[in-house]
């Protein structure tokens, strides 16, 4: 880790911090931090950094007690079994404190580039790939108009219905390293049709993030990728 790093990470747990004390007391924070109030009060006006081990600390504690529980709050299933994420997706400062989290989870994996598909995953993957420091790449359904050359990854959905993904052909390099993002991954088949866009390009899968994981499909994809493949969601499901 570089001083830069470092240093993010403490910046980080402070930004973690503020978002936390728009909905919490300083007592409250002090007894799930395990920290005197001063001090949390000093973190969260900016007077004194905390270091890199405590801000460590801080970001593990926020992931477990207080973004699970927003996230969670956020998502909905409907009558018909159907997952609603509407909530979430339109929060902007949720998704880029998830970002914030889920980025410090890939940044050893040495990303080159996000993939995504142009559905609600899209704010995302950005969020993400912004926390990361680089491009992100967003597979259409239909080719667009401009661009020459395609990368196409036909994706078979059911025996009888199949779609397409197209992304330009240079936007994604030999060797480079691919994180794939999406909101909600149900079954697997959008995963593994980004995975072949990857494969094209001779380039390789080496994480998949979601904001909803549903079990079998975590299954199907580890399956499909390969335990060197790091898979990570917010909240999973069963099916």
């Amino acid at each position: 880790m570089t001083k830069l790093d470092g240093f993010k990470d403490r910046i980080n747990a402070v930004e973690l911090l503020r978002i936390v004390k728009a909905t919490h007391t300083y007592a409250q924070m002090s007894k799930y931090l395990a920290l005197p109030i001063p001090v949390v009060s000093r973190y969260v006006n900016g007077r004194v950094l905390p270091s890199l081990k405590r801000s460590k600390e801080i970001i593990r504690l926020f992931n477990e007690k207080f973004l699970l529980d927003a996230v969670r709050s956020r998502v909905r299933v409907d009558e018909s079994g159907i997952f609603q994420l509407s909530a979430l997706i339109r929060d902007a400062v949720l998704q880029r404190v998830i970002a914030k989290v889920m980025s410090l989870e890939f940044k050893l994996l040495q990303i080159d580039k996000v993939l995504t598909v142009e559905t609600n995953g899209v704010p995302m993957a950005v969020h993400v790939a912004t926390e990361l420091g680089v491009d992100v790449i967003v597979a259409k359904k239909e080719k667009e108009i401009g661009i020459d050359e395609f990368l196409e990854e036909k994706c078979i959905v059911s025996p009888s219905v199949s779609k397409y993904f197209y992304v330009p052909k240079d936007s994604i390099r030999t060797d480079e390293r691919v994180l794939i993002v999406d909101d909600i991954v149900r079954t697997g088949v959008t995963i593994t049709g980004l995975t072949g866009l990857t494969e094209q390009a001779r380039a390789k899968t080496v994480g998949v993030f979601a904001i909803v994981l549903v079990e079998e499909a975590r299954k199907k994809l580890k399956k499909h990728l390969g335990a060197t493949c790091q898979i990570l969601s917010m909240v999973e499901v069963a099916a």
